[in-house]
């Protein structure tokens, strides 16, 4: 705390118009250290800077001018003004009433303070008085609150307010104070010209109690372990571990730790990592404080025994339907043996004992349930509970009873079941043969027509081969009747050239005698003239006769290749017919003959 440090005191307030009426400032002066926080309120709410409100404040050491200026003020600005100062020592309140059309303000004082608040202890510490003096007029009332709750008075606490010269005394008595009596106190003085409030914190302080603490502590292999008590006390209190008669000091393998839960409250840890079989004993805690010490009961470290595991069953209950009479078991068995385990066997959540009707059985590892005889009201769910120290676990099943006519029913049911499956079958092994048939006939069409198309090809191939045979037949016909006609035509030609020859010769012959027999036959000179005219007129009339012949030979050939071509369509039609094929002919086309 810094030396003179004090709440907010308000000592005084105005209201200040200007002449013109246009401003009006309202003021209020204030001493507190450190420097407060300023709130202006109207009303409920509190009030912003705006164009027409504007808020200063002038700071002298530890005085403080506070003011609140409005622009131009109107009627809406009427209202009762509330100046709030606040620091960490506490808070204090101005009221001020701005009436527009009234000019003068009500007289009075707001609460400020004459003497600061403080706490003292009387009789030995069982009397806690907080105390302190106001100014203020109207007389003010006042109202007390522990940590935000209203205090009233009873036989531990009372309240006065007695008015003193130039003020009023303010008094609280808290007889018996406790450490539940700890917290922040607030003063609330208020009167209808402000209000003023103050703060007071009470630290009791008493011997540490140590609330709790364990009795027994395991280690267990490779673990940690944790000792951990809580204490209560104002302040932390000062902790010493000690493990019989040596006090444990902090290393790498022991921390001590101290963490506030709450106010007035701690929780102490002693922390041992990794813990060993050395580190089994007597631990105990001792807690100080200013008032005194306190040691905690002896906390046992003991060595765990080896962990158990939970039990499980491997194989578990399986739901069964019966008939009146029969013998009924329920078994199941566990993963491992573990004769600490007990059984426990329960019929729709009722507990099942041994009994002349039902037996119970457990070696350890498998537990069973028979019932000699079954009746119908054995009809339920049946659970098995298996437990140990590390847990619990159970199976459950149904059983169904019927009634021996029922049994025959349900087994005449399930010989109809059995033959409507037979039956079933059946059918669908028909239906499989149906199906294989159908594909057998598809295999087998799909045969047929890969032969056929094979003797087709075949077929095809042989009249293909065939045709072309006979084409290469024809042609080499063809060919050899025209060598033919070629030489015949040659022949002519030659028998034409030499029968020309001849005549040329003849011809020659006849020049030859006309020539040697000139001189003798002069008396017939213009009739040998004449004569080799007519042999000329006859080699004309000769050549045009051979002419006719090569035309009527032509005419002969033409005839023959028609012949022929006939010949060849009819030995082809032949073939077709035999091979069974049909010949696609290609379209006809007429020649005509020039």
């Amino acid at each position: 705390m810094e030396p003179d440090s004090h709440l907010p005191s308000l000592r005084s307030r105005e209201l200040i118009p200007n002449e013109s009426g246009t401003l009006i400032t309202m003021r209020c002066t204030c001493t507190a250290k450190p420097k407060p926080s300023v709130v202006w309120m109207k009303g409920t709410k509190v009030v912003s800077e705006s164009s027409r409100t504007r808020m200063k404040i002038e700071e002298k050491e530890d005085t403080y001018i506070l003011s609140l200026e409005i622009t131009d003020p109107i009627g809406p600005d009427s209202g009762t003004y509330k100046c709030h100062v606040k620091n960490e020592f506490g808070e204090s309140n101005a009221n001020l009433n701005l009436n527009i059309e009234a000019e003068n303000e009500p007289e009075g004082t707001a609460p400020t303070f004459i003497e600061k608040p403080k706490i003292r202890s009387e009789k030995a510490g069982k009397l806690v008085v907080m105390d302190f003096k106001v100014k203020a007029d109207p007389k003010p009332v006042i109202v007390w609150y522990h940590e935000g709750q209203l205090l009233k008075e009873s036989s531990r606490l009372s309240f006065k307010l007695e008015e003193i010269d130039g003020g009023y005394y303010i008094r609280l008595d808290l007889k018996d104070p406790g450490i539940q009596d700890s917290g922040v106190y607030k003063c609330n003085i208020k009167n209808e010209c402000g209000e003023l409030n103050a703060n007071l914190t009470l630290n009791i302080e008493i011997v540490p109690v140590i609330k709790e603490a364990p009795k027994t502590v395991s280690i267990t292999k490779s673990s940690n372990v944790v000792i951990e008590c809580k204490v209560q006390s104002v302040f932390q209190p000062k902790v010493t571990w000690m493990k019989e008669t040596t006090i444990i000091k902090e290393s790498t393998t022991h921390s001590i730790a101290v963490q506030r839960i709450r106010e007035g409250e701690y929780s102490v840890k002693l922390e041992i990592s990794p813990a060993s079989a050395a580190d089994k004993g007597s631990y105990k805690l001792i807690a100080k404080n200013a008032k005194g010490e306190t040691m905690s009961n002896v906390i046992d470290v003991i060595v765990a025994p080896p962990a158990v595991e939970a039990p499980v069953f491997k194989q578990k209950l399986i739901s069964t339907t019966t008939v009146e009479g029969q013998k009924t078991i329920f078994t199941a068995m566990l993963s491992s043996i573990d004769k600490t385990v007990t059984i426990k066997w329960t019929k729709n959540g009722k507990t099942i004992t041994s009994s002349s009707t039902a037996e119970i059985k457990f070696d350890g590892s498998t537990c069973s349930l028979i019932i000699d005889s079954t009746k119908k009201e054995d009809e339920g769910t049946y659970t098995v509970i298996a437990t140990n120290s590390s847990g619990t676990s159970e199976s459950s099943a149904s059983l169904i009873v019927q009634e021996k006519f029922q049994q025959e029913k349900e087994e005449k049911k399930e010989e109809k079941k059995e033959e409507k499956k037979e039956v079933v079958k059946k059918q669908e092994e028909k239906k499989e043969e149906k199906k294989e048939e159908k594909v057998e006939q598809k295999l087998e069409m799909k045969r047929t027509e890969e032969k056929t198309e094979e003797v087709v090809q075949k077929k095809e191939s042989i009249v293909t081969r065939r045709k072309s045979s006979i084409k290469k037949e024809e042609t080499l016909a063809v060919t050899e009747k025209k060598e033919e006609k070629k030489r015949s035509s040659v022949k002519k030609v030659a028998k034409k050239e030499s029968k020309i020859e001849e005549v040329k010769e003849e011809v020659k012959v006849e020049e030859k005698t006309k020539v040697t027999n000139k001189e003798e036959q002069v008396e017939e000179k213009p009739k040998k003239e004449k004569e080799p005219e007519k042999v000329e007129e006859k080699a004309k009339v000769v050549a045009k006769k051979e002419e006719k012949v090569e035309e009527k030979a032509k005419v002969v050939s033409k005839k023959e290749e028609k012949k022929e071509e006939v010949v060849a369509k009819v030995e082809e039609k032949k073939v077709e017919k035999k091979l069974g094929l049909k010949k696609v002919e290609p379209p006809k086309v007429e020649k005509k003959e020039e």
